[in-house]
Parts: C-alpha cells; structure tokens; sequence
C-alpha cells in the first residue's frame, strides 16, 4: 500500500514557527502554536530546531489500543486518521503514542496530524523545504537510503 507522511529535516528548520501557526488556523480556527499539530524542538545549546511531526506508524499503537476503534487507517495512502465522533476521550491512544504526537483537543477527543487531507499547509509554507511530503511502497524504503 503506498503510505504518505511528512519528514522533517532538522538541518533545514530555521524555527520560524510558520508551520505552527498555519497547522493551528485549520486545525482550530485560530492562530495559536500549542493547538498546532505539530511541534518544533529548540535545541538552544546546539542551535538545532527540530519539527516534530506524526509519521503515519507502519504499525500504530494508537490504533491498536483504542478501545472503541475510532482510529483507522485510510487504505489509499496509510494516513491514521481519528474519528472524532466515535472518540471518548479517554486517552489510551495519547499514552500509547511514541512520538507524543497526540493530545486531547478542547472538546477532549483525541487529536493529531491528518496531512491536511493530502496537501498539509506545514509544508506548502515552510520557507525552508524542512518539511516533505513523502510516499512509499513501505517504510523499509526509508532504512535504505
């Protein structure tokens, strides 16, 4: 099955946080960084800024240990999508995420990056390319190179 996701290139990240802002717009209306989708780890000692993003796990723990399978997967491009309606809010799947890269939105069901439907805004404004939309065969791909 082809799998798109993002990668993120730290080398490329300047941390203007445009990515933040343009993530939160669509994902809450509005323009606040800690309601984005996405994250940026500032490395001051190192000057390293590193996007944090989901990357659409091959074998996902959210997805297996939702107890009331309102997380999927779309079969045409791998993007592990939440249902909001189904969701309770119980938080099994922002405990079992290994990169954290799921929270509890403001209605207090499960959130996270849904590629923006296939064309995310994080990477259509990163001034510096540090974001990518990228697809696969599988994630071997990726170990290979």
């Amino acid at each position: 099955m082809p799998m798109i996701y993002l990668r993120s290139e730290f080398d490329l990240c300047t941390g203007c946080g445009i990515c933040l802002l343009v993530c939160s717009k669509r994902a809450s209306g509005g323009y606040n960084p800690r309601l984005a989708r996405l994250r940026i780890l500032s490395e001051d000692e190192n000057l390293v800024n590193r996007p944090l993003v989901c990357t659409q796990c091959e074998n996902p723990f959210c997805l297996q240990v939702c107890p009331v399978q309102a997380i999927s997967r779309n079969p045409e491009t791998g993007v592990v999508l939440i249902d909001k309606e189904t969701c309770t809010g119980c938080g099994a799947c922002v405990s079992a995420c290994p990169d954290h890269m799921i929270r509890l939105d403001n209605e207090h069901k499960a959130d996270k990056c849904d590629l923006c439907g296939g064309d995310p805004l994080c990477v259509k404004y990163c001034p510096s390319g540090a974001l990518k939309l990228v697809e696969l065969v599988s994630k071997q791909e990726v170990a290979s190179k």
